[in-house]
């Protein structure tokens, strides 16, 4: 078994259990442990029923399948916000956005606005097209290490998320006023996006930092020049998710410092 697969089985199980920790409706216990027991049965199924290179393909591509299902299950757990943590990370915002404008002045048609749009809607496809990118530099065999910290730094934010509900800055009741962003047609897309797939909570730290830095640092380490490109793209995913008002400051800042502290773990622990 490769350390990813089982640290995505070690996470999805970890927070099935949970579930019976907390007070929760039956019906969001059960949807917890379902999607726990599709982890271990798709990666133990793929590992003992393909053989051979195709096997091996799969599982190298498998944990992007699966990488959303801790995510789907801190959803469950979210049943509101905690105001006084919400209004903590409120409160921070004000100040940085404060200090934002007086320097940058007011979003409305701006171009970096749809830039900034842009860069946070790749959030999603850009951790598959990093691992295609080994794939073409020839670094296959660093596909673990490469899901070992996108896998470890995505589920940490989920598995934290858990004990930090709230509800994403555009999305706070009273304060969609003063966090008004301007519209465009990226942005709407977006919004789409969230509000049919997304858990209506924010994670924190924010995942779609912390796995697009990920990616990024891993890159560096094999592709550096490829890596550093990735790099500017996840700093504008971070950049993009503060201005859009898809996630506070506080944990797009932890979400990077916190990919930035598994990669370097990971490096010391394998050797990479």
């Amino acid at each position: 078994m490769r350390a990813s697969e089982w640290i995505q089985i070690a996470f999805a199980i970890g927070i099935g259990l949970l579930a019976w920790m907390r007070p929760l409706e039956m019906r969001r216990r059960l949807s917890i442990a379902l999607l726990a027991v599709i982890v271990p049965a798709a990666i133990l199924t793929t590992r003992f029923a393909l053989n051979g290179f195709a096997g091996s393909v799969v599982r190298d591509w498998l944990p992007a399948a699966l990488l959303l299902i801790p995510y789907w299950q801190a959803g469950q757990f979210f049943t509101g916000p905690d105001v006084p943590i919400q209004n903590w990370l409120a409160q921070t915002d004000e100040r940085v956005l404060r200090a934002f404008r007086r320097v940058a002045g007011s979003s409305e048609n701006r171009g970096w606005a749809r830039y900034f749009e842009t860069a946070y809607l790749m959030c999603y496809p850009l951790v598959p097209i990093g691992l295609a990118t080994l794939y073409v530099g020839h670094h296959r065999a660093a596909a673990d290490f490469y899901w070992t910290v996108v896998v470890l730094a995505s589920d940490i934010c989920f598995a934290v998320t858990i004990f930090v509900p709230a509800m994403p800055p555009r999305l706070v009741p009273g304060r969609t006023a003063e966090f008004a962003v301007a519209s465009n047609e990226v942005r709407k897309l977006n919004l789409e996006v969230l509000n049919r797939g997304s858990i209506q909570a924010i994670t924190f730290p924010s995942a779609h930092v912390a796995s697009t830095t990920a990616v990024a640092l891993v890159l560096i380490r094999f592709l550096p020049v490829t890596g550093a490109i990735f790099l500017v793209i996840a700093a504008s995913i971070a950049i993009g998710a503060f201005l859009g008002r898809y996630h506070y400051f506080l944990d797009v800042v932890l979400g990077a410092i916190e990919a930035a502290a598994i990669f370097l773990f990971c490096i010391l622990v394998f050797r990479r």
